[in-house]
Order: structure tokens, then C-alpha cells, then sequence
């Protein structure tokens, strides 16, 4: 006969109290559970909520505007005449860099060394590529694969000025839908003179 505790058996006290025990792990787990989903809940509408909080950069002295995801970082090299801007999202890569070369400069040759110089520096190689152009001014749109970035370029020869635009991304990613945000939202502020 099992032994009575405030005339319950033993059993029935043990039954009960691990009974309660699973109760109570159960409904840990469960706000564990619903802790998580709601992190995970506030992270995504965070990231949602940064995606469409670009903002529009403006450089009067490159003649350009963007949008980025921060205020983006100047960095000049004075021996090449060279301006660059770069910015992150989180892994996320963007810039755009100008320069001035001299009259008669063919412009596809430049587009094209260009292009070669970035996507060989990766150690990538191109998967796709096409004309494109801003304001009627000749360029290309670039897509490589490298070592372990992926990307893509849109380079603008205006007049004597070539843009360089750059989109990376680790390999380990998807294609960031922020690629056609900062790549699309380049525009001219006014017409070079010729």
C-alpha cells in the first residue's frame, strides 16, 4: 500500500507535482517561444523600416545626387582627383566614386578598364552586363560574382566625369533589394558644360 500524504498517496503527489513541473517548463517554453517571435517580429520591422528610410545625398561640387542608408563617408585622392563616398547597411556595401579625365577620352575604353580593374581586384567574374544610361549620357550596368562578394556596378562616363556606382553584398546573401535602390536613384543636378 503506498504511503499517504495528507490523504493523497505518494504516487498521486509525485504524478501531480511533475505534472505541474511539465505544466510550468511548458508555458516557459512557450514564452520562450513567443520572446523569440517577437524578436524576431521587431527585427524584421526594423530592417523593413530601415530599407525605406534612405535618404537623398546631394554633392553640388560632383553634380550628382543619391539615396543612401547613412550619411555616407568622403574620402579624397588628391593625386588622381578622385571622390569617394561609401556607406553601409549592415553587410551591405555601397559608394560612388567620380573623376575627371582628359578631352577626347574614349569613353568605353574607360567604362571598360574600369570595370575589368573592380571586378578582377574581387577576384570575380561577370555574370551580366548591359547598356544603360543617365540624362543621355553612356554607361554600364555590371553584375559579377567574385571570391566572396557579389555585386553590382553602374558606371557613367558624363562629358569628361566618370561615375562609378558599387553595390556589394557577401556571397552568403541573397541580392539585397537595396542594389536597385542606390543604383536607380542616381541623377545629374544639372547638365555639364561643355
Amino acid at each position: 500500500m503506498d504511503k499517504v500524504t495528507n490523504g493523497l498517496s505518494s504516487g498521486f503527489a509525485e504524478e501531480h507535482l511533475f505534472s505541474a513541473y511539465d505544466l510550468h517548463i511548458r508555458q516557459k517554453e512557450g514564452a520562450m517561444s513567443a520572446s523569440k517571435i517577437l524578436a524576431l517580429t521587431a527585427l524584421f520591422l526594423t530592417t523593413a523600416v530601415a530599407q525605406t528610410e534612405w535618404k537623398e545625398f546631394t554633392s553640388a561640387e560632383g553634380n550628382f545626387r543619391i539615396l543612401v542608408p547613412e550619411a555616407p563617408q568622403e574620402q579624397i585622392v588628391a593625386e588622381r582627383n578622385l571622390h569617394q563616398f561609401s556607406a553601409s547597411a549592415g553587410a551591405e556595401s555601397y559608394g560612388l566614386a567620380y573623376t575627371d579625365f582628359p578631352p577626347n577620352t574614349h569613353w568605353e575604353n574607360t567604362v571598360n578598364s574600369e570595370r575589368d580593374s573592380i571586378v578582377n581586384g574581387l577576384h570575380g567574374s561577370v555574370i551580366d552586363e548591359k547598356r544603360t544610361s543617365v540624362e543621355g549620357y553612356p554607361g554600364r550596368w555590371i553584375r559579377f560574382v567574385g571570391q566572396n562578394t557579389s555585386g553590382e556596378l553602374t558606371i557613367y562616363f558624363v562629358e569628361q566625369r566618370l561615375y562609378v556606382l558599387h553595390a556589394f553584398a557577401p556571397n552568403s546573401v541573397p541580392r539585397p533589394e537595396n542594389f536597385s535602390t542606390f543604383l536607380n536613384s542616381f541623377r545629374l543636378l544639372s547638365k555639364p558644360k561643355r
